[in-house]
């Protein structure tokens, strides 16, 4: 039997019995969290669910821990419907984009652990600056200017694609949700794509259905 746990309005599972378990043992869940099955027609707490079952492992030696630590649960980035995306990017020009690239960046980073995503979005802008700079005070270097946009945009699209990574990787595992993303729609679509996703996990998380 599987559940889902709810905290405030977030939405979290399915969870296996021993799964929960491991959650709270590691303190990511708390027994005062609700949580609810198939059969279930009312949210009970957690402790409940639980029952008898310890939430607390003593291991070899006296030291106290959870029998398998669990990474932390990470937060969903703002929920800006992607279609404000689409417009903000058109009316800026893309500015936006770059600007929400890093918001999604850096919530990649916490799922993944990893700065890559971060860094490598951040390229982009870095690029712009870097080639605008070089235009401006090197007349003749111009065309090195437009190597570094060039390659900031390249560098950009590597990222875009770890943030899809980070995202596939978190929600198979961590709140496994079977999530499996398009390479085309996301190179085509990058940051608007990401948040389309992003809309559809928060709605997952309210309502339990993924759409």
């Amino acid at each position: 039997m599987e559940y889902f746990v709810k905290r405030g309005d977030q939405r979290f599972g399915p969870y296996s019995l021993s799964d929960l378990q491991q959650y709270v043992q590691s303190g990511n869940l708390a027994v005062e969290d609700v949580a609810q099955s198939e059969g279930m027609t009312d949210w009970v707490p957690l402790s409940q669910v639980l029952g008898n079952i310890p939430v607390t492992v003593i291991l070899t030696g006296g030291t106290t821990a959870a029998a398998a630590a669990q990474p932390q649960l990470v937060p969903l980035p703002p929920n800006l419907h992607w279609s404000i995306v689409l417009i903000l990017g058109i009316l800026t020009r893309q500015l936006f984009n770059l600007i929400w690239a890093l918001v999604q960046g850096n919530w990649a980073r916490k799922l993944s652990g990893d700065n890559k995503p971060l860094v490598l979005v951040a390229m982009y802008p870095a690029g712009m600056v870097a080639g605008i700079l070089t235009m401006i005070l090197y007349r003749d270097a111009a065309a090195l200017g437009g190597l570094f946009i060039i390659g900031g945009a390249i560098v950009y699209l590597f990222g875009v694609f770890s943030i899809k990574a980070a995202m596939e990787e978190y929600y198979t595992s961590t709140e496994n949700i079977g999530l499996s993303m398009s390479g085309v729609m996301t190179f085509f679509f990058s940051t608007v794509y990401i948040q389309y996703h992003i809309n559809s996990i928060a709605r997952w998380k309210k309502t339990g259905v993924l759409s």
